[in-house]
């Protein structure tokens, strides 16, 4: 048995180096720095909630503007009233 764990403890060090040497330089071996290993997302720009209202307005017709909602899902949300009916519209936030 002491031969035994003596012959695992090795095997746990000698891989030890090994593992560390791949999380180093990643799984394709090279060692460029993490900045240029994953590009970066192009992210759209996102509306302003005073641009999403104007747009919200002028699909309303002539309905009272009641309030914002708040911003879900990737939209503003507006609340508006017109003839006792209340309705929400929605503006996607990315351009």
């Amino acid at each position: 048995m002491n031969r035994m764990s003596a012959l695992v403890l090795a095997a746990f060090l000698a891989a030890a180096p090994v593992q560390a040497a791949v999380a180093q330089d990643g799984p394709r071996g090279d060692r460029r720095p993490p900045s240029q290993e994953q590009p970066q997302r192009q992210e759209r720009p996102q509306m302003s909630s005073a641009e999403a209202q104007r747009i919200a307005q002028s699909r309303a017709g002539d309905a009272r503007f009641v309030g914002y909602r708040g911003f879900s899902g990737g939209a503003h949300v507006f609340t508006f009233e017109r003839d006792g009916r209340v309705f929400n519209i929605s503006v996607d936030a990315s351009r």
